[in-house]
């Protein structure tokens, strides 16, 4: 059996309705509009299920901004000067997966229509 992506993850709830593309990629989720990540012990869990993945999109991602490593990427991030502690930090992490993620799946779309 295939290991579920972060993809699949947020396409599965895209068809639940729970999630609303445009909504993540333009307030974030911050603003809690992916109920199933609002609570540091939901983000801890979807953090650790996906860690793998989340590295190496933050590995991608530091390499395509011309980043010096992976740790100024994530400075990068809204939300970055809050955290005050490893739950924080694994939780802005996985926020950052499912908006990047919201973002490549719109940006998909978007060029199948073109």
């Amino acid at each position: 059996m295939n290991k579920e992506t972060i993809k699949q993850w947020v396409e599965d709830r895209v068809k639940d309705e729970e999630i609303h593309l445009e909504d993540v990629t333009e307030h974030g989720c911050v603003s809690g509009c992916v109920s199933s990540l609002i609570y540091y012990s939901d983000t801890v869990k979807f953090y650790y299920k996906f860690e793998d993945e989340i590295w190496n999109m933050l590995e991608e991602d530091t390499n395509q901004f011309g980043n010096d490593n992976i740790l100024q990427t994530i400075s990068q991030f809204n939300g970055a000067r809050n955290v005050g502690g490893l739950d924080q930090f694994k939780n802005l992490l996985a926020w950052y997966s499912v908006e990047e993620t919201c973002r490549k799946i719109l940006d998909e779309k978007e060029k199948e229509v073109a």
